[in-house]
């Protein structure tokens, strides 16, 4: 993020205007965006309302939400408002002062029922945050869903290869998407590509179209400082953006049924758009491409996210190291 500035003390500070106020949040160390977006909240919670005799949990939720507005992304905004829709209305009418953890204990179990494990978690999460920002004492103990280890499906070169072959000749308006994704690029950000954001076949990656929680498109900036980025893409797909005025322009839904349809055709495991960035990952790792580069290029801000999700590909280098070393001591 912009804003942060080194002081003499060797601390590091962000100050944002909001709300006509100038808020400033001090770390020792470089903060993440995440980090910087968590303490601009707390911070923020001074203009949080006094407590009164009684706050349901749905309207400390929307008091919440409101009060964290200017300092989440539009999608998050979004997702907020959709989770006080899925949580039970004897839950969501209840007196957060009133509130203990058996009752977000009975909450959880209910969500556990028919949610997968990191929704839940998302869940409870949020839950925590809302009550905790307007009842500080409140401590929750909650027993969660353990979590499942869903390594992801990535497909093979030789199913990719035939994937793009079937794009191009089939699908062509769906190309020019399933290349950039190859070279690391989420759907958000592929879908707010202009011709403006080339220089040559130079690509700046900024700006990101997510919906808001008026399910209205919007561009907003990219998910972290990191993910701001510029890489060089094939002097045809750059021509196609030029051409055309954009990358892609459509409904994420339609994808996915191009996608399907193409992985039935062609008789191979089903995946997503988003196994294609995948993919990018894990081949530039298993080919020995540095993690700070692929970080770099990919826009991962947190080495611990590529390392999760790419463990296999790591595990991979790994060995190979081991047999590298093992030659050179025969």
């Amino acid at each position: 993020m912009a804003n942060i500035e080194e002081l003499p003390s060797g601390s590091y500070r962000y100050t944002k205007q909001i709300d006509g106020r100038r808020i400033r949040v001090t770390f020792d160390h470089y903060p993440s965006d995440k980090e910087i977006l968590l303490a601009l909240a707390d911070k923020m919670q001074d203009s949080a309302p006094i407590k009164s005799d009684k706050l349901p949990f749905v309207v400390a939720a929307k008091q919440y939400i409101n009060l964290k507005r200017n300092v989440l992304s539009p999608s998050t905004v979004r997702e907020y408002g959709n989770t006080i829709g899925r949580l039970s209305k004897e839950f969501t009418d209840k007196d957060i002062y009133l509130m203990t953890a058996v009752d977000v204990q009975a909450e959880i179990n209910r969500l556990s029922a028919d949610h997968s494990p990191k929704t839940v978690r998302n869940f409870h999460a949020f839950i925590v945050s809302v009550i905790n920002t307007f009842y500080p004492e409140f401590r929750a103990n909650t027993t969660l869903p353990q979590k499942v280890d869903n390594s992801p499906y990535i497909p093979t070169d030789e199913e990719v290869q035939r994937f793009m072959a079937y794009i191009k000749e089939k699908k062509p308006r769906y190309y020019c998407l399933c290349v950039l994704a190859m070279y690391g690029l989420r759907r958000s950000e592929i879908m707010a590509i202009r011709p403006e954001d080339l220089d040559g076949n130079t690509l700046k990656i900024s700006k990101a179209l997510v919906k808001d929680e008026n399910r209205k498109w919007v561009v907003k900036t990219t998910k972290t400082t990191k993910s701001t980025r510029e890489i060089v893409i094939p002097q045809e797909i750059a021509d196609m953006i030029r051409e055309k005025g954009y990358a892609f322009s459509g409904q994420p839904s339609n994808i996915s049924k191009a996608i399907n349809k193409a992985c039935k055709d062609l008789d191979i495991q089903h995946f997503t758009l988003h196994k294609l960035r995948h993919y990018f990952a894990t081949k530039l790792l298993s080919e020995n491409v540095d993690i700070v580069t692929v970080m770099s290029l990919g826009g991962w801000s947190d080495v611990r996210t590529l390392q999760k999700h790419y463990a296999h590909a790591l595990e991979d280098k790994k060995k190979k190291a081991v047999t590298i070393i093992d030659s050179i001591i025969d």
